[in-house]
């Protein structure tokens, strides 16, 4: 590797002049002369089965190209069908046309009569515990975890196989079922029982973190195009490229060979775009009845319905301290809730526990946990699947544990940071890295926090002041994906990116990795990205993955060209390949001084052919790289010198952890229960910063989220209909920038390297959102002295709180 001349540096990131003039060509800004409009009969119930559809006046109309229902597209691939027979939630798609213009296509969709049997539902993930109560799906109400049905390539499991768990036993009276029946997931560390009798303090309480919609900038659009010769070329709004490449092409049916999917921007997507959707399969098969381009776009609302949303997460936790501070024991029920169509409550359950343990190392801990399925909109990671849920759920409780314990619970934070190598997670596996007790301390350094400690609890005129902290972490690096890099004739090096523009630059960050390890000057590095057919295979854009993931691949990538421009030169020069070093684009033997360009190098590849040109491709790489990031260096065989990467088990040992500590004074207005973020510190471990303005400006992105999480936003869905009734911005409001940190917000980094990652990076997205979540929380808290049970924490709430004499300011 090189001497960091580009990692840790800021740079102008290759999109964003064309963001900030306008030429950024998202989803809905392809037009072509062509182009029919979709639009789609949605289901007004939260539950029902389709009877009968009647399409024969709206295919009368003129104008109307194309209408298909359920019957015209095959089952689903990744857990929800295209168009449903029996949607399981209200809004959701049974038939679709394609029109001249919208107008038409709205028309057309009223004129379609559909027949319904309208079916029992449940959208409150207690209520489907409860003996006698519906189930969601008529599978079941509880995932199990297994696959129910194929899967699209790189997507996963598919269908989610159910079953039928009822609490028969239980007490529904209470914030938590007392006696509960069966969980689905259990995760133990020594004997829980021991750890409370060990303890000098004991704590239990109940939180129940919302579901939350996902609420992009950008609703969710894509125009397809349908060949006559079969290939379908597809434009979405998307975070990545690899996996929803592949995961669209198993829903329209066609091996992804057949399949290119671009998207150079995305407006947003926090995790709900992360992988392919099936609207996106509503233009294709319209496209496939008439040969022509089609596009849907959708609206406000109907992101609400389709766009993924953060699942509930229902906590019961109980935590043991000794005398010192030390979690002695942690115990925690949990349900989470999948919505109709995804087991991803179980992926609410395992993330939210695997944080929990990564944070707070408890000597011992049992975790027990069910998902269930409700009559709403799929639950997905919303930047984060179930991390910051968990530090909402237990920031209250660590606060009330340490003041009952006459401890600080800062110092009680501190105490119980993990370090390097400590276990975390069901297996006890090794985390990497980690520094989340120094983040804690550059906090409190940040905020002042004994000043901000002597101020809480006072009131002045109207006011109360609280502080209060938390942390959050994601496991934030993988390996098995791919990289590819080609030096050009004229000496250009093109990383053929493929991680996806999802906002944060990283898909740029990570180029100028590869960059750094082959000395090469940046000005003349171009980046490719947004086009699966140049675009190697990666993991999908979420999880803070892609920093540690891409940016991996990208150095095997640039370390095979290094090698390949060495080896070149020394049969052009003489000598060993060994004697030779790359710098500022020319290859120079280290005695004598001779060097190549890399354009010369470039062209000795040409002409040497075989590996160096991807004319051959290696054996391991035969062996190991996904077909189509061979594939996606087609064009460029015979023209360059092509390189391969591939990241293996060799590169990695344990957990890749991101970790993120918060630190918040909020005051509360007594009179109208306005709560105002006076000041907020927060820091992160994210190993090596390798782009220091998106690293600030996740990590504020992140805090205000985290604000709005947990002062304003949910899914509200009517017990009654099963309809939902906010969704619009202005009644499930996102935070705005009257609503952000009333003083200054402090972030930083600790900035220690991971041993594993490249140039010692880690990711950074997910974990400051549930650090600001949880700490706003406990800073509530703090001021007003009395736990609040469900978020958001509105102001009606507040001032509840204060008429039922629960605060005593």
């Amino acid at each position: 590797m090189s001497n960091h001349n580009y990692v840790g540096n800021d740079f102008e990131v290759p999109d964003g002049r064309a963001k900030v003039t306008g030429e950024a060509k998202y989803a809905d800004d392809y037009q072509f002369d062509n182009l029919l409009h979709a639009k789609t009969v949605k289901s007004p119930y939260a539950h029902a089965r389709v009877r009968n559809i009647d399409t024969s006046e709206a295919e009368s109309m003129s104008g109307v190209q194309a209408v298909i229902t359920h019957e015209d597209v095959p089952d689903a691939t990744i857990g929800q069908p295209v168009l449903a027979e029996e949607p399981l939630t209200f809004g959701y798609p049974v038939a679709a046309v394609a029109a001249d213009d919208e107008y038409t296509a709205a028309a057309a969709v009223e004129a379609i009569d559909v027949e319904w049997e309208v079916l029992d539902h449940v959208v409150d993930p207690v209520e489907t515990l409860k003996p006698g109560s519906p189930n969601a799906r008529p599978e079941g109400n509880v995932p199990t975890g297994e696959a129910g049905g194929e899967s699209a390539e790189g997507q996963g499991g598919g269908e989610a196989a159910a079953d039928t768990i009822k609490w028969n036993d239980a007490d529904f009276s209470g914030d938590f079922p007392e006696n509960p029946g069966d969980f689905t997931m259990e995760w133990n560390w020594g004997e829980v029982s021991d750890g409370f009798e060990n303890a000098d303090t004991v704590y239990e309480d109940t939180v129940k973190a919302q579901p939350q919609p996902t609420n992009p900038m950008e609703p969710r659009s894509t125009v397809a195009e349908w060949g006559t010769d079969g290939h379908v070329t597809i434009w979405g709004s998307s975070q990545s490229i690899s996996l929803t490449h592949t995961g669209v092409a198993g829903i329209i049916g066609k091996p992804p060979t057949e399949v290119t999917f671009i998207s150079n921007f995305c407006g947003g997507g926090f995790g709900s775009k992360g992988t392919a959707y099936p609207q996106m399969g509503v233009p294709a098969f319209l496209s496939r009845e008439v040969n022509r381009p089609v596009k849907i776009r959708g609206t406000r609302r109907e992101e609400f319905h389709w766009g993924n949303g953060r699942a509930t997460f229902i906590a019961r936790t109980r935590v043991g301290l000794d005398s010192e501070g030390t979690i002695t024991a942690l115990e925690i029920d949990a349900i989470g809730d999948a919505g109709a169509y995804s087991s991803d409550a179980l992926s609410t359950l395992s993330s939210g526990f695997n944080s929990l343990t990564q944070c707070w190392q408890p000597e011992t801990l049992r975790f027990r946990g069910i998902g269930v399925f409700t009559n709403t909109p799929k639950r997905w990671p919303q930047r984060g699947p179930g991390q910051n849920q968990a530090a909402l759920a237990i920031a209250q409780v660590i606060d009330e544990a340490a003041k009952q314990a006459g401890l600080d619970p800062l110092d009680v934070c501190l105490r119980n940071a993990p370090e390097n190598r400590d276990p975390a997670g069901a297996d006890r596996l090794p985390m990497t890295s980690a520094y989340l007790g120094e983040a804690y301390e550059l906090a409190a350094d940040a905020i002042g926090y004994e000043e901000k400690r002597a101020r809480s609890g006072t009131r002045e005129g109207s006011k109360v002041y609280g502080v209060g902290m938390a942390s959050s972490s994601h496991q934030s690096g993988y390996i098995g994906f791919d990289g590819l890099i080609v030096v050009h004739t004229d000496g250009t090096v093109e990383v053929r990116q493929g991680a996806g523009n999802l906002g944060t630059e990283s898909f740029a960050a990570v180029a100028r990795m590869a960059a750094d390890t082959m000395n090469a000057d940046w000005e003349n590095v171009e980046v490719s990205w947004g086009s699966s057919d140049k675009s190697s295979f990666t993991l999908g854009q979420f999880s803070s993955n892609t920093t540690f993931t891409e940016g991996l691949a990208n150095v095997k990538a640039a370390e095979t060209a290094v090698q390949y421009l060495k080896e070149l030169a020394a049969e052009e020069l003489g000598g060993t390949a060994e004697a030779y070093t790359v710098e500022n684009h020319e290859v120079v033997h280290g005695q004598s001084g001779e060097s190549i360009t890399f354009a010369e190098a470039a062209q000795a590849a040409v002409d040497a052919g075989g590996k160096y040109s991807a004319e051959e491709i290696p054996e391991q790489y035969q062996e190991s790289l996904v077909p189509l990031t061979i594939a996606a260096a087609s064009d460029a065989v015979g023209q360059g010198l092509v390189a391969f990467g591939k990241t293996t088990g060799e590169d990695l040992d344990g957990f890749v952890t991101s970790f993120a500590g918060a630190i918040s004074e909020v005051s509360v207005d007594l009179e109208t229960g306005k709560i105002t973020v006076e000041e907020m510190a927060n820091y992160n471990d994210s190993g090596t910063v390798v782009h220091p303005e998106s690293f600030e400006a996740q990590v504020e992105g992140g805090a205000t989220q985290g604000i709005g999480y947990t002062l304003y936003e949910q899914y509200r869905h009517d017990d009654g209909t099963g309809i939902p009734v906010n969704t619009d911005l202005y009644k499930s409001k996102p935070p705005s920038i009257h609503d952000y940190v009333s003083g200054d917000l402090h972030v930083g980094a600790v900035g220690e390297p991971d041993p594993f990652g490249p140039y010692g990076a880690k990711g950074v997205g997910e974990p400051p959102y549930g650090a600001a979540s949880g700490a706003v929380a406990a800073a509530v808290k703090d001021a007003l002295g009395t736990t609040f049970n469900e978020f958001p924490v509105t102001p009606d709430k507040v001032l509840e709180k204060v008429r039922a004499g629960e605060v005593d300011i």
